[in-house]
């Protein structure tokens, strides 16, 4: 049982949908149950800005609800997306980074009390070009969140690094086409942003050929043939 947690990137379910498509090809002989407990909104950082949804409720954050999920779900496995809510959607601050680091920690360790293998992901770009209204530097405040999650590697974590290959891709293709974007609205990827998440995974796990495929489409299509 391979369980994801996020937020309403992961909610989308479309990154899932398609890693869930390469297992079910790749492993054909063997089960594998998907469950994706993303929720729109969600931080593990606690940290909510001042008229969030209009002022209806405030973020939800991952620490009030991780231990009855994990109890209800009993994964084998967990992917686990966090970083794009949890600086708020403002410049780097200290105080803010500390909250990640702690509610990502807190995660790690009871993933592990519950017998789960966790591997964590790196949060995915924030194109400013794209978002209206929030700091043009934000991509840089989730790359330092992004690095310092890849630094817990030394400490054998499992890490997938999507913040740095994301950011890179889109300005490759931007060098040929100036409005490239991966996320419309600079948070929420498109289809193609869901499968470049989902070759991240797909590499992560061994299978270079897949991972490098145009679409889900293309990889279901060589599968079958």
């Amino acid at each position: 049982r391979i369980v994801f947690f996020g937020d309403s990137i992961t909610y989308d379910g479309r990154y899932v949908a398609n890693f869930e498509s390469w297992l079910i090809t790749q492993y054909p002989d063997r089960t594998f149950e998907i469950v994706n407990v993303g929720l729109p909104s969600e931080t593990v950082s606690g940290l909510t800005e001042e008229g969030h949804a209009d002022g209806k409720f405030d973020r939800p954050y991952l620490l009030d609800r991780l231990a009855g999920v994990l109890e209800k779900t009993k994964p084998d496995l967990i992917f686990a997306c966090y970083g794009m809510n949890c600086g708020i959607y403002k410049p780097f601050d200290e105080d803010r980074f500390a909250r990640y680091r702690a509610g990502i920690t807190n995660l790690h360790n009871a993933a592990l009390k519950s017998g789960a293998r966790i591997v964590h992901v790196t949060p995915p770009m924030y194109d400013a070009m794209r978002a209206g209204g929030h700091v043009a530097e934000y991509n840089d405040v989730l790359g330092r969140y992004s690095a310092w999650l890849l630094s817990k590697r030394a400490s054998k974590w499992e890490v997938v690094d999507l913040h740095g290959p994301m950011t890179a891709e889109v300005e490759r293709r931007r060098a040929s086409n100036p409005d490239f974007t991966f996320a419309p609205d600079g948070v929420h990827p498109d289809d193609a942003g869901h499968w470049f998440m989902a070759q991240q995974f797909i590499a992560y796990c061994g299978d270079t050929h897949a991972a490098s495929v145009g679409s889900a489409q293309e990889m279901l299509g060589g599968n079958a043939g």
